[in-house]
């Protein structure tokens, strides 16, 4: 709706995975020659992890479109299956037809398949994506295929990406033998903040942009800030304050406007949708228990720091707080706190989010605690929700 208003082509801020906007910063270029090296020369298993919304599906998109024409591949990105189910579907990608219904029957359609377009030159791929959730009994059957062999070379590559729950997947123990067969593997990363503003760049350049100022310069450490340098964040965000730019009838995106689009997002997005965003690399299972405590989390994070930003303009810290920033910090500790009983359960980047609220919260006490009236015997008295 805005690209006739700033010189676009098209939207230059679309989530979808298109390969014609791939960045290649230097992580991304690091893994995109990771995918190539492993399909060149051949090697069986090639894994690739990253945080959600790093660009793995973009990057494979890039890498499917470059493949030769002597290379039969099958993409498969629906992982929530059982073994006889993703046999099944790998079949179907290949467009192999099966005489009979049990996995013996599947399993030696493949391998005539394999077998036939091995003798006729041609090379056969496998690329999975979400393999975080492909089961561990499904990542046995993976493993199978991958046994499928001349004596020379496998008839069958295959790349797996992932989310960090596929790594940890890997490392149990029963997949030992699978984890030995993967001959590459690389992590993909975040974007640092002096690329953000390159990556801006690129994404309105791919999309016919004719001037590159739509974003004043001081917008980029705040795009950083609030999105981590996750690809699909700064996507979401720019496209988002560009629609407001336009709303507004401005030439571009300042500092100020982008910090209403990001208030205006954290008051209004569902709460399921930033607890799925705002929080990378949390385990699948473990993030479906959480949605509910992460949403209530987000919401009370961002309404005290509506909240702060609204007395500091006023010029009153170091005076008594508002009521409101004092029941937000009930709600921020009553979510952590429901947050903190999963701990035990939790993986690293579960505990990195504790330790980020913590340090959050002991601000919040500072200013708060600073002005707090003392408590009526009636009061319950003000709790720390750094103590535990």
């Amino acid at each position: 709706m805005y690209e006739r208003h700033f010189g676009l082509r098209e939207n230059p801020f679309r989530i979808q995975a298109n390969p014609d906007y791939l960045y290649l910063s230097p992580k991304h270029d690091r893994a995109l020659a990771t995918l190539e090296y492993g399909l060149l020369e051949r090697k069986g298993f090639v894994v690739l992890v990253g945080e959600v919304g790093a660009g793995k599906t973009t990057l494979l998109n890039y890498v499917l479109g470059r493949l030769p024409e002597d290379v039969n591949v099958a993409f498969v990105f629906h992982t929530n299956l059982t073994k006889s189910e993703f046999l099944a579907l790998v079949l179907t990608e290949f467009e192999v037809e099966v005489k009979g219904d049990s996995d013996a029957d599947r399993l030696n359609a493949l391998y005539d398949f394999l077998l036939a377009e091995y003798q006729s030159g041609r090379r056969v791929v496998l690329m999975v994506d979400e393999a975080q959730n492909l089961a561990p009994e499904v990542l046995e059957q993976v493993r199978l295929l991958a046994n499928l062999e001349t004596g020379s070379q496998p008839l069958l590559q295959i790349i797996l990406a992932g989310q960090p729950g596929l790594g940890r997947t890997l490392a149990r123990p029963d997949l030992e033998q699978l984890r030995q067969r993967v001959a590459v593997t690389y992590h993909l990363g975040h974007l640092d903040e002096e690329e953000v503003g390159p990556y801006i760049h690129h994404r309105l350049e791919c999309a016919g942009a004719q001037r590159f100022d739509l974003f004043a310069d001081a917008t980029l450490p705040l795009i950083f800030r609030h999105t981590h340098g996750v690809p699909r964040l700064i996507n979401q965000l720019c496209d988002t304050a560009l629609v407001a730019a336009f709303a507004d009838e401005r030439e571009r995106v300042d500092a100020a406007l982008l910090e209403e689009v990001v208030a205006e997002q954290a008051c209004f997005a569902p709460q399921d949708s930033i607890a799925e965003e705002g929080v990378v690399g949390l385990s699948p299972n473990l993030a479906s228990d959480l949605t509910p405590l992460v949403g209530r989390l987000a919401t009370a994070v961002e309404g005290v720091a509506a909240a702060v930003r609204e007395t500091a303009q006023a010029g009153r810290l170091g005076v008594v707080p508002s009521r409101d920033l004092v029941d937000l910090r009930g709600r921020l500790t009553t979510a952590i706190e429901a947050l903190a009983a999963h701990a035990t359960d939790a993986d690293d980047h579960h505990r990195e989010l504790l330790e980020a609220v913590r340090l959050l919260a002991e601000r919040v006490d500072r200013h708060v605690g600073a002005g707090e009236p003392t408590p009526t015997p009636s009061d319950p008295a003000p709790r720390r929700f750094w103590r535990w």
